[in-house]
């Protein structure tokens, strides 16, 4: 049987090259994505939009201001205002080399996979789960009150 350390992915370690430098990414951590969305709440609509391979150009287009925020996270400088500052003045060629590296290594399956996932766990969907029609008839009370006897208090023996 595997281990969670069989499985996670940790150690793996992109690389982009900018100008012969070359920069270690990684993918970025749920955490990260709590805190970026929760700065940049279009990110949200832009998932929202419909998913497939022009993600990386439509968050440029739509969500500029969160680029460099997210180069700074896959480099390993979440919230670090001088890191986001200068990924956030990096030509656009770069900036794109860095985003496709963090969402490749991010989202290894693709992000519609992760939204799928994401989805069915806030749906409560259950991949096992059988959809069960149930009939709800309004079941007729044991007695029925007499109109000519005076109201009482049940008891309990």
């Amino acid at each position: 049987m595997a281990d969670l350390l069989d499985i996670a992915p940790s150690t793996a370690v992109g690389v982009v090259k900018i100008d012969g430098q070359r920069v270690k990414v990684r993918g970025v951590s749920v955490d990260a994505i709590a805190s970026i969305v929760s700065r940049f709440p279009e990110l949200k609509a832009l998932v929202n939009g419909g998913l497939g391979d022009s993600i990386v150009p439509r968050l440029i287009e739509g969500c500029g201001a969160a680029v460099g925020p997210i180069i700074a996270a896959g480099c390993g400088h979440l919230a670090d205002e001088i890191y986001e500052q200068h990924a956030a003045k990096l030509l656009p060629e770069h900036q794109v080399k860095f985003i496709k590296a963090i969402f490749g290594l991010t989202f290894p399956n693709g992000i519609g996979s992760f939204v799928t996932e994401l989805t069915s766990l806030i749906g409560g969907a259950d991949e096992g789960a059988k959809t069960v029609r149930m009939r709800l008839r309004k079941s007729p009370s044991p007695s029925s009150p007499s109109d000519d006897a005076p109201a009482s208090r049940q008891t309990l023996q």
